[in-house]
């Protein structure tokens, strides 16, 4: 039923829920009423110790005058007989002693024939690898005696990026196989002397089967490996560049990991 004009129906008071506000100027007096905390203060120098001026004045307490006669002479007792020896300067340490140093032999491959190009005399232990995993591994021997090993990654394969926008022969991958390459051999400083370095072969493997040790023995390579390497080239008896003391005399030493 329709209520008359200008008549108006009395709704029922419904509870305000809203979180009450707090008057203007309550909060900050609320805040006002927690001290703030600032730290510890220092006392005032200028105030003596409570108990009734039974301390120090601590507005007195100062710091001695520095006595330079004094400190000469504590100095002067202090000196040994004779006096201090002259300053020397400091000398330049090596990272690794004489039995840790190695040389590192830069080897060219021509055929069958290797002829070392270039040598380095490095400081610090050679570590000797149990994994043979690659293309090729080479060995440094004297006589029946392994002096090192290791690994060397496709010394002789020369790879060229793909052109997108060349002609479609040259948008893949071309590997191209070279005849004449390089690679990096090393051996222990030690073993390189005047009376071995004649009877020093390096030998260069393709790696047919990968292979890993428990640990390398110090026989050759093909009588540990035998049937997982075959034998590409070698190389019998070192120069005389090859000795340390003639690399140290052209300034072919390096410092470790150069």
């Amino acid at each position: 039923m329709k209520q008359p004009k200008g008549t108006q129906t009395e709704q029922p008071a419904t509870r305000d829920r809203r979180p009450a506000k707090a008057p203007a100027g309550e909060t900050r007096r609320t805040h006002a009423a927690v001290p703030p905390h600032s730290g510890p203060t220092k006392p005032d120098p200028k105030q003596r110790y409570a108990g009734g001026g039974s301390g120090p004045d601590v507005s007195r307490a100062t710091k001695p005058a520095y006595d330079r006669e004094a400190a000469s002479r504590e100095s002067a007792e202090q000196l040994p007989s004779g006096g201090y020896p002259d300053q020397q300067a400091a000398r330049t340490r090596r990272t690794g002693a004489p039995a840790e140093q190695y040389v590192r032999l830069r080897i060219r491959v021509r055929g069958d024939r290797l002829t070392v190009v270039d040598s380095h005399l490095v400081d610090g232990p050679l570590a000797q690898s149990a994994t043979f995993h690659g293309a090729n591994a080479y060995e440094v021997t004297y006589h029946d005696r392994l002096l090192h090993a290791g690994t060397v990654a496709d010394p002789n394969t020369q790879r060229s990026f793909p052109s997108p926008d060349g002609p479609e022969e040259m948008r893949g991958h071309n590997i191209t196989p070279r005849e004449i390459y390089e690679f990096i051999a090393r051996v222990p400083a030690s073993d390189v002397t005047e009376q071995t370095r004649e009877g020093i072969q390096v030998r260069l493997h393709r790696i047919d089967e990968p292979t890993t040790a428990d640990r390398i023995a110090s026989t050759p390579l093909g009588a540990q490996f035998e049937g997982r390497l075959t034998q590409l080239a070698e190389l019998t008896g070192l120069p005389e560049s090859t000795l340390p003391n003639a690399i140290e005399s052209r300034g072919g030493h390096t410092a470790t990991g150069r």
